[in-house]
């Protein structure tokens, strides 16, 4: 998962990427910084006598969380103000020591025994061991590296600057290139295949054996951030969510969203989506099923850009805070 904020002069540059810059309510100050140290002290809080029955707990991780993701029974976090990945224990809440990452880190991916972290202001991907908690390597993608995904043996990284998914092969290092054209955005896996959001391009699907693009889907607005399980994609399009069936390479159902839908997850058997827009509210829908508008309830943060799934619950980073929030599906709806 991940879509990240660039300098401004870069932005005059790229005018297409305010639209996705905007989705995340704004970059604020610091983020990016190569120098900025880990944040001071995080920690974790008891919900407020204000906070919904379905928002259990909160964690304080560092300055504009970014990416979350659930793997080995913890939840590992992106702050790409600080550019660090911490660990959270989500039983106790205790963030582990910082580990030091290359520029604004965002999103995470977990494979080969390690996890894979996207360095949006390094244009990077840095290694982490999943079990010691070290750093592995560090490898040179391409031009604004957005999101990463695991598949086939290899990490797999969209680069929105220059059309193109780098793609890391976990035994061997060797990073080779896919081009893919348009703005490449989210990544996710199903059925062989990786599928890309290229914003006004479409949708493409990269065969990970061969490496190449073996399908496109045209579509009538920008195709951004992905979901998936082992027998669907979600793409979002516009202020909707498309399914897309991996083995036909068909959207099958489109579902009406908030304005600026973020990156997104599935859980509790239901499409779990964020929106960008005033109010931070999730939106979800059911993964099997024909309904066409989906359901929301307030995320509890105020930029609800990723959310991961973990035993059952949900992780939902707030980036432009400096908090991850603890959601229980099984409260909501």
């Amino acid at each position: 998962m991940a879509a990240m904020c660039r300098s401004p002069v870069r932005l005059a540059a790229l005018p297409v990427l305010v639209s996705v810059l905007l989705a995340l309510g704004g970059c604020g100050d610091g983020g990016g910084d190569a120098d900025a140290g880990p944040a001071a002290s995080p920690t974790s809080s008891a919900p407020t006598s204000s906070s919904p029955a379905y928002a259990p707990a909160r964690v304080e991780t560092g300055h504009k969380p970014c990416g979350s993701l659930g793997v080995d029974g913890t939840v590992r976090v992106s702050n790409y103000g600080d550019n660090t990945l911490v660990t959270v224990d989500p039983g106790t809440g205790a963030v582990g020591e910082p580990i030091r990452t290359g520029s604004a880190p965002c999103g995470l991916a977990a494979g080969a025994g390690s996890i894979w972290v996207e360095d949006y202001g390094s244009d990077q991907v840095t290694r982490v061991s999943t079990t010691a908690g070290s750093l592995q390597a560090t490898y040179d993608v391409g031009d604004q590296p957005y999101d990463v995904t695991f598949a086939a043996g290899a990490a797999w990284v969209t680069n929105y600057g220059d059309g193109t998914v780098s793609r890391i092969d976990a035994t061997t290092g060797k990073v080779t290139t896919v081009h893919t054209g348009g703005t490449p955005i989210g990544i996710a896996p199903a059925g062989g295949r990786v599928w890309v959001g290229l914003g006004d391009q479409g949708i493409a699907a990269i065969d990970t054996h061969s490496g190449k693009v073996s399908d496109t889907i045209a579509t009538d607005g920008s195709a951004g951030w992905t979901a998936y399980d082992d027998d669907h994609v979600w793409v979002n399009v516009g202020s909707t969510v498309v399914q897309v069936d991996p083995a036909s390479a068909t959207i099958t159902r489109t579902v009406t969203v908030g304005d600026r839908p973020l990156d997104g997850t599935v859980a509790d058997g239901r499409v779990w989506v964020g929106d960008g827009g005033a109010g931070g509210a999730l939106y979800w829908f059911p993964v099997d099923g024909e309904e066409t508008l989906a359901m929301s309830v307030p995320s509890t943060v105020q930029n609800p850009f990723v959310a991961a799934a973990l035993d059952g619950r949900l992780w939902v980073v707030d980036f432009i805070g400096t908090d991850v929030v603890q959601l229980d599906p099984a409260r909501i709806g």
